[in-house]
């Protein structure tokens, strides 16, 4: 079947994520903004209605080494950094089943500021990889073709762009966050200004950019998709970032006297349940780059 189409036309929450040309034979080509962004090709319908798709791996949850394609780094450095995050919020919740130097605060605290930086530089990669996508496939007529590699790049218009902006700015707030709580003898004013204030961006940026990737995914504000692993990511993304929103309102620095062990426990508690869902969400990207 040729590239040839008679017609184009688009669909969306607000967005474009998906472009389907009818073709001159009576076939179509769907092109989705996220296969797109990952570089997985369109789908081609047949007009006797049958999906032909090119398997380029027969097992795709088999394949794990791919350092040529900026999706793999993504992939790998938000494991390591979400990865990373589960062990601190394990270690805070369960200190009893943990390695006795994870236990203490600077050690916990170093844990988290390290895993931020993976975080932050896998939400970079992630624009990148939005940034340079192009439009070889007509999912974006109206804008121009990108031949060169950018840096950086203004795409107001891309769903999967401002997701990655979004991320990537919830990441740096999380250096911060971090960062900050290494600074000794805070008290309770400065705690909640140095340390809670950018992790509450940093959580609603996160919650921002899983809402649209999760939007990308059903091409639709909510969806019910199963069967898409582009769907079990982007649901267990947003629920990772649920996990780290709730763990930062338990968190907020109160008077001392006033403070609560409980609440300081649910908030790591919700920090590992948040890591552990971006942990799976992380890993799945791998073999959503050969799945088809």
């Amino acid at each position: 079947m040729t590239d040839t189409h008679i017609k184009i036309s688009f669909s969306g929450p607000g967005y474009i994520t998906k472009a389907v040309h009818t073709l001159a034979e009576g076939g179509q080509k769907i092109v989705t903004s996220r296969r797109h962004r990952k570089g997985r090709g369109p789908l081609i319908v047949t007009p006797e209605g049958v999906t032909a798709i090119p398997a380029k791996h027969k097992y795709p949850w088999l394949h794990f080494w791919v350092p040529t394609r900026l999706t793999w780094w993504v992939a790998v450095l938000f494991i390591i950094g979400s990865g990373i995050f589960s062990v601190g919020g394990f270690a805070i919740s369960f200190p009893a089943h943990t390695f006795k130097v994870l236990t203490t605060g600077i050690t916990v605290d170093w844990v988290f500021f390290i895993g931020s930086l993976f975080f932050t530089a896998a939400a970079y990669c992630q624009l990148l990889e939005a940034i340079n996508s192009g439009d070889s496939d007509g999912l974006y007529a109206d804008e121009e073709r990108i031949h060169a590699f950018q840096w950086l790049a203004w795409q107001p218009k891309r769903i999967g762009y401002m997701a990655s902006l979004a991320q990537l700015i919830g990441a740096v707030m999380f250096n911060f966050n971090t960062g900050n709580a290494l600074i000794g003898e805070l008290d309770w004013v400065q705690q909640n200004l140095l340390i809670w204030t950018p992790n509450i961006i940093g959580c609603i940026c996160f919650l921002i950019a899983s809402r649209l990737a999760f939007m990308e995914a059903c091409h639709d504000y909510w969806g019910w998709q199963p069967g898409k692993i582009e769907w079990w990511i982007t649901t267990l993304n947003l629920l990772g970032s649920t996990g780290f929103m709730v763990s930062a309102l338990y968190s907020l620095g109160v008077p001392p006297g006033d403070s609560s062990a409980t609440f300081s426990w649910l908030s790591a508690v919700f920090t590992f349940q948040g890591g552990v869902c971006f942990f799976i969400a992380s890993y799945l990207l791998l073999p959503e780059m050969f799945s088809e």
